[in-house]
């Protein structure tokens, strides 16, 4: 079963990603903070699909997706940008660092769905 990441620092983001991916045959852990799923993923959680917000304390979401790019399990790791901001710099940014797509908040249940159904390929 393919793992999803998904790291928010809003617990309200995180319980409406859950109610969305409850249904779906997919593993899904959740953190509110980047540095500490950095840190599983340092050492070996290899998740298939990274989903994280770009505003969060400590680590942006920027920053997170650099450091995961650092990391050889999570170099090519799809990753989405869940996040209330639509400033083309930081979709530019997120690109140059190998960013799948970009979501912004409040987010359409069917429409993360599609996104994460589409990027695993899931039937």
């Amino acid at each position: 079963m393919p793992l999803v990441i998904f790291v928010d620092d809003s617990e309200t983001a995180l319980a409406s990603t859950r109610m969305v991916t409850n249904s779906m045959p997919i593993e899904v852990k959740q953190y509110t903070e980047a540095q500490v799923a950095l840190a599983e993923i340092q050492a070996g959680m290899t998740p298939d699909l990274i989903i994280t917000d770009l505003n969060m304390p400590v680590m942006n979401g920027l920053e997170f997706l650099e450091a995961l790019r650092k990391v050889p399990s999570t170099s090519r790791t799809p990753c989405l940008m869940l996040t209330t901001e639509t400033k083309a710099e930081l979709k530019e940014k997120g690109k140059a660092l190998g960013l799948t797509g970009w979501i912004v908040k409040p987010f359409n249940p069917a429409q993360l769905k599609q996104a994460i159904t589409r990027v695993l390929r899931l039937t």
